[in-house]
C-alpha cells in the first residue's frame, strides 16, 4: 500500500511524513523536497503469535510514505501544479491541513488543495483530449472514439469544480481511467495537523471538515504532527510515560494506518509456516485462490485448499494439534472469502 502525503508549503507535512516513518527530514519550508520511507505495518496479531510460536521471524505488512512536492497552497490560482509520476502512483494521498498556526484556515486549504489536483488532472485530460482527436481524425479508431467520449465526461466533471471519484463511472471505465492516474481519483485521507493544546479537541476538530467526508473515498484523522514526531524518537518506556503524561491512548499513526486501510478497503490475513508468521494485505472481499497468489503464485495455480482459523481461536487453544481436535481450523475452497485476522495455511500441488 502506497500514500502520498500532500499539503502547503509549512502545513507540517513533512513533521507528519517523520512521525510516520521514524526519519528525521528537515522540516520548515521545504517544499521542492520528497522523501520515501517504507514502514512495518503494527499489527499486535502477529505480536501476539510470535510471542505464542517463537518463530524464527516475525513479518509485518508494510506501507510506504511519500513525502511529495508540488502543491502551493494557492487553489484556484496556482494554475497548473507540477505533479511528480511518483505522487500520481500512490494508491491514496493524504492531504496534511495546518490546524495549529494562529492564522490556520482548515477548511478554504482543504478546498485550496481540491482545486490543484484539479487542476493538475484538468492538464492531463486536456493534453489527452488533443492528442486522441488529432489521432482519431487520422485513423478513424473507434475504440479511441470511446475513450475520447469518456475524457470528454471527465473533462465536464472538472470543469465544474468536482472530483472524479464522485462521478458514478462503470467498470470498464474505471479500467481505463486507471492508466492516467488521476489525483481526483484517490481516496484521500485528510490529517489535521493540530497543536498540543488541542489534543483533547482531536473529534471537535474533525466535526468542523465534516462536509469534506464520504464513505470510502473521503476520511479524517487528527494528530499533533510535531509531538508524535518526537514520541518516534523515544525508547518504549519514555514514550509511554510522554504518552501518558498527554492523555495519548495510541501513537496517532497507527489510527492513521487503520483509517487508511478501511478507506482503501483492505485487510490483513496471516501464514504461519515454519519459522515465519507473516502478514499479507489484501482487497477486502478476496477469494482463497486470489489470497494465495499473494503469497507466491505457485500456490494459486496449484491451489487445492486453505486451512482457516480465526485468531482468536488460535490464541485460545495454542497448538494446530488443539485446534484441530476441537474442530477450528476448517478446510475451505477456492471461493472462500477471507476475513480480516485469518490464519491461513494454503495447500497446493504444482
Amino acid at each position: 500500500m502506497k500514500l502520498g502525503i500532500i499539503g502547503k508549503p509549512q502545513s507540517g507535512k513533512t513533521t507528519v511524513f517523520n512521525a510516520a516513518s521514524g526519519h528525521q527530514e528537515a522540516v520548515g519550508d521545504f517544499s521542492q523536497s520528497q522523501h520515501r520511507a517504507v514502514i512495518k505495518v503494527p499489527d499486535k496479531r502477529v505480536d501476539v503469535l510470535a510471542q505464542l510460536l517463537s518463530p524464527e521471524r516475525a513479518i509485518y505488512a508494510e506501507i510506504e510514505f511519500l513525502d511529495a512536492p508540488g502543491f502551493t497552497g494557492k487553489g484556484k490560482d496556482s494554475h497548473a501544479p507540477e505533479i511528480s509520476r511518483d505522487l500520481r502512483l500512490m494508491d491514496a494521498l493524504m492531504p496534511v491541513i495546518d490546524c495549529f498556526s494562529p492564522a490556520s484556515s482548515p477548511q478554504k486549504d482543504i478546498r485550496d488543495l481540491l482545486d490543484e489536483m484539479i487542476l493538475a488532472d484538468q492538464v492531463i485530460v486536456e493534453n489527452n483530449i488533443d492528442k486522441k482527436s488529432r489521432k482519431i481524425q487520422l485513423t478513424g479508431d473507434k475504440a479511441g472514439a470511446k475513450e475520447l467520449e469518456l475524457l470528454e465526461k471527465c473533462r465536464t466533471v472538472l470543469d465544474g469544480g468536482n472530483l472524479l471519484i464522485d462521478t458514478d463511472f462503470i467498470d470498464s471505465e474505471r479500467k481505463i481511467l486507471r492508466g492516467y492516474t488521476f489525483l481526483t481519483l484517490k481516496p484521500l485521507l485528510f490529517v489535521l495537523n493540530i497543536d498540543e493544546n488541542s489534543i483533547s479537541r482531536a473529534e471537535e476538530c474533525k466535526s468542523e471538515v465534516a462536509q469534506y467526508l464520504a464513505p470510502g473515498k473521503r476520511d479524517v484523522a487528527a494528530m499533533c504532527g510535531k509531538i508524535e514526531m518526537e514520541l518516534v524518537a523515544l525508547d518504549c518506556d519514555e514514550r509511554k510515560m510522554f504518552m501518558d503524561d498527554l492523555g495519548i491512548e495510541s501513537p496517532a499513526v497507527e489510527k492513521v494506518i487503520q483509517k487508511s486501510y478501511s478507506l482503501l478497503g483492505v485487510i490483513s490475513f496471516i501464514t504461519v509456516a515454519g519459522p515465519e508468521v507473516r502478514a499479507w494485505t489484501i482487497p477486502k472481499g478476496t477469494a482463497a485462490q486470489k489470497a494465495a497468489g499473494v503469497v507466491h503464485t505457485d500456490m494459486e495455480r496449484g491451489f487445492i485448499r486453505a486451512e482457516v482459523v480465526k485468531f482468536d481461536d488460535y490464541v485460545k487453544y495454542e497448538t494446530h494439534a488443539a485446534l484441530k481436535a476441537a474442530g477450528k481450523a476448517r478446510l475451505e475452497g477456492k471461493e472462500y472469502v477471507v476475513q480480516d485476522g485469518d490464519v491461513i495455511q494454503f495447500r497446493f500441488n504444482v
